[in-house]
């Protein structure tokens, strides 16, 4: 039986546990990232806690990955321009494959059997940013850098060197930057400050605010365009949602019905080839993870086809 290693670099916590073909195999540990600042310190903390042989080491990082899968172009969880991972693959003394984590959580998705293998799915993830893993009929299309499409809401937001991306708007940690925006033209009487966070943003929701109702909507119709222009891209079937924003606000992504809105927002609006069911992500899925040990276990194929050849 195949014995893999599978690890989740996130902006707080490396997480890691051994997979095999029936899934993770026990509870995963979990080590602060901010205790990792290299790939040579990575490499040491995996050897550490992976203590036995493996036949292949799968990694999840929030980054853009080169086209070998080995090496990191860009990451927002490390300083510098980049990072080769090859020191763990020496280290552990198996074959490495590295993804991003949005394509690793949509390999997640499939291993678990939330999505079929005949559908066109994607995971996406909204928290600090938002990103975006897509399965075609079962199989990974990799880089697709969902938060980065152009929506041209109000063509004013610039967000990492890009006009008017769908993370400008959306993301957890861009939400209170519009929210005061907003909140410059705005003549009506509300609760919302302009120097809150997203939490008391989403209270002032909940306590029925009239302004941050109206602000809310437009939130919605803002994810509508997002979700709409990715389903368009790749006729997807079916999205499932996760991350921070994803799992506390999971109305935020629900279209069918919504008790914090009057008239609610049309998934249909914005999408030509119809709308995809929305689902939320199992908050303790691991999807990370298991798409991880998936991508090592797909190293091991590799390597046994290139020595059968």
């Amino acid at each position: 039986m195949v014995r893999v290693a599978a690890v989740d670099v996130g902006g707080t916590w490396v997480r890691g546990a051994y997979a095999d073909e029936s899934g993770l195999r026990g509870e995963p540990w979990r080590s602060p990232t901010a205790d990792v600042g290299s790939p040579a310190a990575l490499a040491d903390l995996l050897a550490a806690e992976f203590d036995g042989p493996v036949d292949a080491v799968g990694v999840a990082v929030a980054g853009i990955l080169g086209d070998d899968r080995t090496t990191v172009d860009a990451a927002s969880n490390w300083d510098g321009d980049g990072w080769d991972l090859r020191p763990i693959a020496e280290r552990l003394d198996a074959p490495l494959a590295a993804e991003n984590d949005g394509d690793a959580s949509a390999l997640g998705l499939l291993a678990r059997g939330d999505v079929g293998a005949d559908e066109n799915a994607a995971y996406l993830t909204i928290s600090t940013g938002i990103g975006l893993g897509v399965l075609h009929r079962g199989r990974l299309i990799r880089g697709a850098e969902g938060g980065f499409v152009n929506l041209g809401w109000d063509g004013d937001v610039v967000h990492d060197g890009v006009r008017n991306p769908w993370e400008g708007y959306a993301a957890g940690d861009r939400i209170p930057e519009r929210i005061a925006e907003w909140l410059d033209g705005e003549d009506r009487e509300t609760i919302l400050t302009g120097d809150g966070d997203a939490e008391a943003f989403f209270a002032a929701v909940d306590d029925g605010d009239p302004v941050a109702r109206d602000y809310y909507a437009r939130l919605k119709r803002i994810n509508a365009a997002g979700i709409g222009t990715v389903t368009d891209l790749f006729a997807l079937d079916v999205v499932v949602a996760g991350g921070g924003v994803a799992a506390n606000q999971s109305e935020l992504l629900a279209y069918d019905d919504d008790p914090r809105l009057a008239d609610p927002v049309a998934l249909d609006d914005y999408c030509v080839t119809g709308a995809p069911r929305v689902e939320t992500a199992s908050p303790d899925a691991n999807l990370e993870l298991r798409g991880a040990a998936e991508a090592a276990r797909e190293a091991v194929r590799e390597e046994n086809r290139a020595s059968e050849e």
